[in-house]
């Protein structure tokens, strides 16, 4: 399976930094009141053998310089699962810097290395690839559930009667978050045409303005494509409950998105800017995901009971 980096040539502006400073650094969980606990790697973790949880968050920041570029993922065991990879941004000329989003899965043990690809130097190559491997045992209790530390914030429950788009326009679905941080974003699909066995996709969050605040993409086999999740980086995007946020999803003719007439509340779906169905109103169907402490602390409940 062959990754593309064609997807990712777009403006991004994320509401947090990321480090990419050369010195180096040890491995680290980041962990607040309202954010998860979050494995947080780069390059100088390469070689490394670390330790994480079943249900745990790893993400991997590489940057490259040049024509060279960081391909696919190669992951040795279903320990370790690849979630997304989101574009670090805003991206400078000449340097590109990716976020490879993991989940923890499973007990066990797994490799990942990360090659590079389109370098003519094979010393360069070598040294440049990156690989580590990462022990996974299950915390204590009962084994969690796959995105056991997710919440369901907002949803589109309304039965789907066979629409769909396809996603070779700008097609959107806007909503209205209840908790403040976004962790990842379920559309359904179904397969629109004839084609290879699987697709990229890109999604774009958008605040109400238009500005991009995250792009995050994935690739989608043709045989599990009906909901299909999309998980940010840093444990989750800050957003403003109340506030008007949308999903563009961007794709090729491979896959179509299912809408339905009426449907959720607090949004609509649209086709190149305007909406999708001229004579009433249509929405996409989607689900949001926010983090179950933050989720806790918006309610005021005591996350020691999650």
């Amino acid at each position: 399976m062959t990754h593309s980096r064609s997807v990712f040539l777009v403006a991004l502006v994320f509401l947090w930094t990321f480090c990419r400073n050369a010195d180096a650094q040890e491995a680290h969980t980041s962990s607040t009141s309202i954010e998860p606990q979050v494995l947080s790697l780069n390059f100088t973790n390469n070689g490394q053998r670390l330790d994480s949880t079943v249900g745990q968050q790893i993400e991997i920041t590489l940057g490259t310089v040049g024509p060279k570029q960081y391909g696919t993922p190669q992951v040795s065991s279903p320990a370790i699962q690849l979630e997304s990879i989101a574009l670090a941004g805003p991206p400078n000329p000449g340097s590109s810097t990716y976020i490879y989003i993991f989940e923890a899965t499973a007990e066990g043990e797994a490799q990942i290395k990360i090659p590079i690809i389109d370098s003519e130097n094979p010393d360069s190559t070598k040294r440049l690839t990156f690989s580590l491997t990462i022990h996974v045992e299950s915390p204590p209790g009962n084994p969690p559930a796959p995105h056991a530390s997710m919440t369901l914030d907002q949803a589109n429950t309304a039965p789907w009667k066979n629409a769909w788009t396809n996603l070779l326009n700008d097609v959107r679905q806007t909503f209205t978050p209840s908790l403040p941080r976004l962790t990842g974003v379920e559309v359904e699909l179904v397969v629109a045409n004839p084609g290879p066995p699987d697709g990229e996709l890109t999604m774009y969050l958008g605040n109400a303005e238009g500005e991009a605040l995250a792009v995050v993409s994935k690739t989608v086999p043709v045989a599990d494509c009906r909901h299909v999740l999309f998980v940010f980086p840093n444990g989750g995007l800050p957003v403003s409950p109340g506030q008007v946020y949308s999903i563009r999803l961007s794709g090729g003719s491979l896959f179509g998105w299912k809408y339905v007439v009426g449907g959720y509340s607090n949004g609509a779906a649209f086709f190149n800017g305007k909406p999708l169905l001229s004579d009433t109103r249509s929405t996409f169907l989607f689900r949001t995901f926010s983090h179950r402490l933050a989720a806790a602390f918006a309610s005021g409940s005591d996350s020691g009971d999650l």
